[in-house]
């Protein structure tokens, strides 16, 4: 895992000084990447910044890589996992100068030119600068694991593996693409208008005029419009288990240690296992509430004890964590910059600091092999244990057909009313169910999954490698005939039985469970409302009272309050914040960036710890939160609205925060959204009474239980907005 990022740029009137300095100041915004060395190319037309992570040929392995004439070289972003396979094969003698993986990609040009990237197996994003022709070419893997971004401009093409390294080039756009925020992941974006995905699969030749074009050298749609494998369930089980035991120990190949996240579902249980046969590698595990009472815990620490493999499991204590992390705005806007976008989960925190902690374990690690990727081409996603499916029809029905849909009418631009209605025609354009929803996931693996996997690993001077993305395993599940797809795909039947070679029966029969997100999500909640009450203030007076913030002060401060009740409206209110201070911290950050503003990493030794005993009273309250409802109400309670509040619909566009009502008393404005249509009801009840109404009888009235009555009832109270006694009085009915 390296980065690097430059320009090519005509008729400029700068300096070599000048154009060098502009490229530290974009190495250093890709230092975490590339922490171990940095080597800057400048000529009359390209200028080229290269930060190495050090994981093969450490002492021979810098980058750029020339070839024997000193007219072409490479830089490589990631591994090429066939580079020895590779060298045997090469038509001409070469020289070669090192013995890094990377060097294959430069002899490989020289004699098949951008075909070389077909024979590549790995995960990659590639420079090639051609002295001789005067070209660029710019090169991703084909599922687009590696990052790779660039921006035209009328005399300028800035490009490099990360959005904050183009955006400190003061000709490189940085105008926010707000209308990508909201779409699905059928298409990718940077988020910046103007700046742009290198997509998984393509390269790009750029040359010293400015033309640029746009080639595929792999798709998905080839190996699933190619004639089916024919083969037994049996045959195809067996192949698929030997390609990917060859993938994850191609995964090993390193001269500095290895680690495996093993969160104690059967993916990272296969990888843990094939990689322990062939060396001890550490094994890291996040543990908090969910994935205690889900089983993943224990069984990631029976499987480690098993295989024999040094295991950390490391605790999240949602009661603690944001102290431990000292959390402040700063933090919230490393994360932010880290990650490249306008947005924010707590997932990624938690992926951040399992790395931060695997460097803190074993400090010379630098390679860490995910599980990422084993659903989306597998059926993963068929039968979850939070939200199952009696079959594959069912599956297909409930999710695969409604989300091609959508992507449909937002690609087009269609209203959303129209989803129910689309015959399949319009959108699968004659394949099945199945295998357009796999070519909808190349996308989304790339805008999602594949960008957070990479971010959040590269904070930490972390290479993150996912064996179960190897492209050959993907073509080999593309090929499987449809006929086969409930059989081999339902409930993910292929890898379990695959796993079987490697796994205990108990072990690859284990559900698919949701990473740290399960039944009870207090605990995240807990987490998320610490986060806010220790960097709002701060985020207040930094951007939102800033005349350059994108938000609405007086909406924001409504939505603030509304993250201080509980229960759903809360809960929704703190993730909206949240999002919404991303949004603004984003914009701010790409302004400062242009001005060459780095934002300290959040690195060093990290503060979480291990635990040696999962019995051992670790939450006694089992993650719930204890103050979800500190009010408690009965059915004779009555509810009354205070003198001074009113509410209104529809919302107005300079006061609004929600869809449904907006209430005001005094100086407080705050809004419920769609989710609780059955406040406005509630309102208009509690107008019509003289006297106040039973919380039962209103909860009747607007066809909802007590409990789901309480959380709004006890935010409102706490608000001052409802009045309550503990003796009903009469009442008048607003029926």
């Amino acid at each position: 895992m390296c980065g690097f990022a430059g320009f090519l740029e005509r008729d400029s009137d700068d300096a070599m000084p000048a154009r060098d300095a502009l490229l530290k100041a974009m190495g250093r915004q890709l230092a975490h990447r590339g922490p171990d060395d940095e080597q800057r190319y400048l000529d009359n037309d390209l200028s080229l910044v290269f930060r190495r992570l050090a994981i093969v040929d450490l002492p021979g392995g810098r980058q750029p890589i020339w070839n024997e004439d000193q007219t072409v070289f490479v830089v490589v972003n990631g591994e090429i996992y066939n580079h020895q396979r590779l060298r045997s094969s090469l038509r001409e003698n070469h020289r070669f100068r090192t013995a890094s993986d990377s060097e294959i990609v430069l002899h490989l040009y020289e004699e098949r030119g951008p075909a070389a990237f077909t024979l590549l197996v790995g995960m990659f994003s590639v420079a090639l600068w051609d002295t001789r022709a005067r070209r660029l070419l710019l090169a991703r893997d084909p599922l687009g694991i590696k990052p790779l971004y660039y921006a035209s401009r009328p005399s300028t093409f800035v490009f490099g593996s990360e959005l904050k390294a183009l955006l400190v080039h003061p000709k490189c756009p940085a105008d926010l693409a707000l209308s990508d925020l909201g779409r699905p992941g059928g298409r990718l974006t940077s988020y910046i208008h103007g700046i742009e995905q290198v997509p998984g699969g393509q390269y790009l030749e750029c040359d010293s005029s400015g033309t640029i074009r746009r080639h595929s050298y792999w798709s998905l749609s080839t190996f699933i419009d190619a004639e089916p494998d024919h083969r037994t369930d049996e045959e195809i089980i067996a192949n698929y288990a030997e390609l990917l035991e060859e993938s994850v120990t191609n995964c090993l190949m390193s001269d500095v240690p290895v680690g495996v996240f093993l969160s104690g579902g059967i993916d990272s249980a296969i990888v843990a296992s094939i990689a322990a046969a062939h060396e001890p590698i550490h094994a890291f595990n996040i543990l908090e509430p969910n994935v205690l009472r889900t089983g993943d815990a224990r069984a990631a620490r029976d499987l480690a004890h098993r295989l024999d493999l040094p295991f950390h499991q490391v605790r999240f204590d949602y009661q603690t964590l944001a102290a431990e992390l000292d959390w402040t705005l700063d933090v919230f806007e490393y994360f932010i910059w880290l990650l490249d976008a306008p947005r924010f989960d707590l997932e990624w925190v938690f992926k951040h600091e399992l790395h931060r902690y695997a460097k803190k374990a074993v400090p010379d690690l630098k390679v860490i092999i995910v599980g990422q990727g084993a659903d989306e081409f597998a059926g993963g996603y068929s039968n979850p244990a939070d939200r199952g499916n009696r079959d594959w029809s069912s599956y297909l029905d409930r999710s695969v057909w409604n989300q091609l849909r959508l992507e449909f009418v937002e690609r087009e631009g269609a209203p959303r009313d129209v989803v129910p209605y689309l015959s399949a025609p319009h959108f699968l354009r004659g394949r099945s169910p199945y295998h357009a929803e796999m070519l909808r996931r190349c996308t989304t693996l790339q805008q999602h999954n594949l960008w957070h996997e990479d971010r959040t690993s590269s904070g930490q001077g972390i290479e993150a490698r996912v064996p179960f993305l190897d492209h050959r395993l993907v073509e080999f599940l593309a090929r499987i005939p449809v006929d086969r797809h409930e059989r081999l795909f339902y409930d993910k039947a292929i890898v379990r039985h695959a796993g079987r070679r490697w796994l205990r029966p108990e072990e690859a029969a284990r559900p698919k469970v949701r990473f740290f997100m399960g039944s009870d999500v207090s605990p995240i909640r807990a987490i998320q409302r610490e986060f806010l009450s220790r960097s709002f203030d701060d985020f207040r007076e930094r951007y939102l009272e800033s005349p350059d913030s994108l938000l609405s002060l007086p909406n924001i401060l409504a939505l603030r309050r509304m993250t201080l009740g509980h229960g759903p409206t809360a809960d929704r209110a703190i993730g909206t914040l949240l999002e919404c201070m991303a949004l603004d911290v984003f914009a701010g950050l790409c302004r400062s960036i242009v001005a060459q503003r780095v934002v300290p990493r959040l690195t060093g030794n990290s503060p979480l710890c291990e635990v040696e005993d999962l019995d051992e009273d670790l939450w006694s309250d089992q993650g719930a939160s204890s103050d979800l409802h500190p009010l408690v109400v009965l059915p004779d309670d009555s509810l009354e609205l205070s003198p001074d509040v009113r509410f209104y619909l529809p919302l107005t566009a300079d006061r609004s925060v929600g869809d449904a009502v907006c209430v005001v008393k005094g100086d407080l404005l705050f809004g419920f959204t769609p989710e609780h249509e059955w406040v406005v009801p509630l309102f208009r009840l509690l107008e019509a009474a003289q006297g106040g109404m039973e919380a039962g009888k209103l909860a009747a009235l607007v066809g909802v239980t007590l409990d789901e009555l309480t959380p709004v009832i006890a935010f409102l109270y706490g608000e001052g907005c409802v009045l309550r006694s503990a003796r009903a009085p009469q009442t008048v009915s607003g029926d």
